[in-house]
């Protein structure tokens, strides 16, 4: 997977990609994958990441923020993971739950395995409906994407949305305001869903092109057409 990257990456960007390819934290190199599009960017980018769980383990902003002093915005509603991620990140950091809508109070499912901690709505959606089986439920506040980015002061021109709700995805993305936020790259979760196809139209229909299907497995990544 790694020499199937490294591939694609440009001549010019080539030696800062491999500088940086061993401090990977994403579990399928979509750090690596934003390397590889824009570069460095040292002091100079900015990302959102939700779920964000702890901040470190399957992180895709952990290398940015860390080793390239990006700026961003961490977002994580469930409540395990709160302590440690004020702890490891030093980035702003959202304990309401991203959705639609902002205002609405939801059921949400966090389960022993907490990377698949959900909104209640969605805990059958996907292949690890099983696993939360045994879950702890409580309820969340909610905000829209397109709040969370005005709460925290997000740039004009954001350079990476990564997305990982467990279901509510397309949803969430449906409703960006992509003219006042045009991320140049996003990775966001699929799990083979049908909600895969839906998140493709919606991101096409908005200037997005979708790229390295045969490395992102269960994850879409797409980038920005200029």
């Amino acid at each position: 997977m790694l020499a199937g990257l490294i591939r694609q990456v440009p001549g010019p960007r080539r030696p800062e990609f491999l500088r940086q390819f061993g401090y990977s934290r994403s579990q399928l190199m979509q750090d690596l994958f934003v390397l590889s599009e824009l570069g460095e960017r040292r002091g100079a980018g900015f990302f959102v990441e939700f779920g964000a769980a702890d901040g470190v383990a399957l992180s895709n902003s952990w290398l940015l923020e860390k080793r390239l002093g990006w700026k961003g915005i961490l977002a994580e509603p469930a409540r395990c993971w709160h302590a440690a991620l004020t702890k490891n990140r030093d980035c702003a950091i959202e304990t309401e739950c991203v959705w639609s809508r902002t205002g609405d109070r939801l059921d949400f499912d966090e389960v022993d395995v907490a990377e698949f901690s959900t909104l209640s709505d969605f805990s059958q959606s996907d292949r690890h409906a099983q696993v939360r089986a045994a879950k702890r439920s409580y309820q969340v506040s909610t905000l829209s994407l397109n709040d969370l980015l005005r709460r925290h002061g997000a740039p004009a021109d954001p350079d990476y949305l990564s997305i990982d709700t467990e279901g509510s995805e397309f949803a969430i993305l449906q409703e960006l305001d992509f003219a006042r936020y045009p991320f140049k790259v996003i990775t966001c979760e699929h799990n083979h869903t049908p909600m895969r196809e839906q998140i493709r139209r919606l991101l096409e229909a908005a200037g997005y092109r979708r790229k390295h299907e045969e490395l992102s497995r269960f994850d879409d990544w797409y980038v920005r057409s200029s």
